[in-house]
């Protein structure tokens, strides 16, 4: 078995697997062995992704690069990154998520060197209804963001993202229309990211009426203009 001889490259660095069949349990048995790993790509082609294979795993300190998100599905964050301030160098984080909770979103947000974020949760499975916030000094140093599979939008607070350049985000039109606002219209924030460039938006809209839809796109619009750098606004 290879994944034998795999976990005893105890000094292994960079490990890149392609599945061609189902998840192997002994992958797991491999990873945990291999501590000094900086670069770690998983992805699984010809079956589906694997449900919870790394939930027993603990992230090694000097990781760098993570991008299982074709790989597997993590059921929740906390379980293999619950020392998040000891992942001083982790910078590329590409993961789907069966399970999201604010809390999941604010360890993300504690890592202080991730510049790279690629999030898919699977709401279609599990009902993940409802916002998230991103708040006030969280993801200091990130650059890119995607937001996959979100049915409510994000909120961004004041402080929120400072480097954050490009914005990928996903929700639905409908669950848009649920979240408050002082002006009694709709608000995700976007004009407390300062370094903002680049926005794509991806609704959902589905059970919304024409109307609705036309007054998102408005709102996005005018909360892209009151964004102190003025970012480019794509909607689909």
């Amino acid at each position: 078995d290879i994944t034998d001889e795999l976990g005893q490259l105890t000094g292994l660095r960079v490990l890149s697997i392609v599945l061609f069949s189902d998840w192997n349990d002994k992958l797991l048995e491999c990873l945990c062995k291999l501590q000094k790993i900086q670069n770690l790509y998983i992805e699984v082609r010809n079956g589906r992704r694997n449900i919870g294979g790394l939930d027993a795993w603990v992230a090694p300190p000097h990781l760098r690069i993570l991008n299982t998100r074709w790989g597997c599905w993590l059921s929740t964050v906390q379980t293999w990154m619950n020392r998040p301030l000891l992942l001083l160098d982790l910078s590329f984080l590409s993961i789907a998520m069966r399970e999201l909770e604010q809390a999941d979103l604010d360890i993300l947000g504690r890592l202080p060197a991730l510049r790279y974020l690629d999030l898919e949760v699977d709401h279609e499975d599990l009902g993940i209804l409802g916002g998230f916030v991103v708040s006030a000094g969280s993801f200091p140093c990130l650059a890119r963001c995607g937001f996959g599979g979100f049915v409510g939008p994000v909120v961004f607070e004041h402080g929120a993202m400072p480097s954050l350049r490009t914005l990928h985000i996903q929700f639905s039109v409908r669950e848009a229309r649920e979240i408050p606002s002082n002006d009694g219209g709709f608000s995700m924030g976007l004009g407390n990211l300062p370094s903002l460039q680049d926005i794509w938006v991806y609704l959902n809209c589905e059970g919304a009426s024409n109307e609705e839809v036309k007054d998102l796109k408005l709102a996005l619009r005018n909360s892209v203009e009151i964004n102190p750098n003025h970012p480019k606004l794509h909607i689909y």
